[in-house]
């Protein structure tokens, strides 16, 4: 149920050629019942596409968090940015600051290849990400200017029942090609 909730194509892939069919059916017979029909498929599917756009998964909440994260990071509001980092990983939430605070960072650029791995086994429920992320940015202290820096991600999330929330627990940055097999490692215990 959930490749439902996370995309419209499977609805419209189905709905889309049946209405279009029995209207093609309908124009031929002239039946009306056809048309009927149609007029509900449609219904239907458009429903349905509102159902799943209503309906954040867990998958598509931590990619929120994950945008809302490099957001924050674009705009350097760093503070908002560790926001996002669990209260019980004060470790994590300083060496992300401190990290972030040597840098003056204009672009960050999320690649498409996401992965989530989602365990709901856990209690609380967990997930690890990774990804490809390319940002763009100076620092006076390391006579950097304008460099363009191409990471792989990868980052650990747990739920937080009370706050309706993903918050980050780990994050560890990579070059690109070491993220090849973190990936590889994700994909085999099956993320998406």
């Amino acid at each position: 149920m959930e490749p439902f909730y996370e995309s419209p194509f499977y609805v419209l892939i189905t709905g889309i050629p049946i209405c279009v069919l029995l209207i093609a059916i309908w124009l031929q017979t002239g039946i009306h019942k056809l048309l009927i029909a149609a007029v509900i498929v449609a219904a239907l599917t458009v429903t349905m596409v509102l159902v799943e756009n209503a309906v954040k998964t867990p998958r598509e909440r931590i990619y929120d968090t994950i945008f809302a994260i490099a957001n924050a990071v674009e705009n350097e509001d760093f503070e908002r940015a560790v926001g996002y980092v669990s209260p019980k990983t004060e470790i994590v939430r300083s060496q992300a600051l401190a990290e972030l605070n040597k840098y003056d960072i204009s672009s960050v650029s999320i690649k498409s290849n996401l992965i989530v791995l989602y365990n709901e086994d856990t209690s609380p429920p967990t997930a690890s990400t990774g990804f490809n992320v390319v940002v763009k940015g100076s620092s006076q202290r390391l006579g950097i200017t304008n460099q363009i820096v191409p990471r792989y991600l990868q980052v650990d999330f747990e739920y937080e029942q009370s706050k309706d929330a993903w918050y980050v627990t780990s994050y560890d940055h990579s070059d690109i090609r070491e993220g090849i097999q973190v990936e590889k490692r994700l994909r085999d215990r099956g993320a998406k």
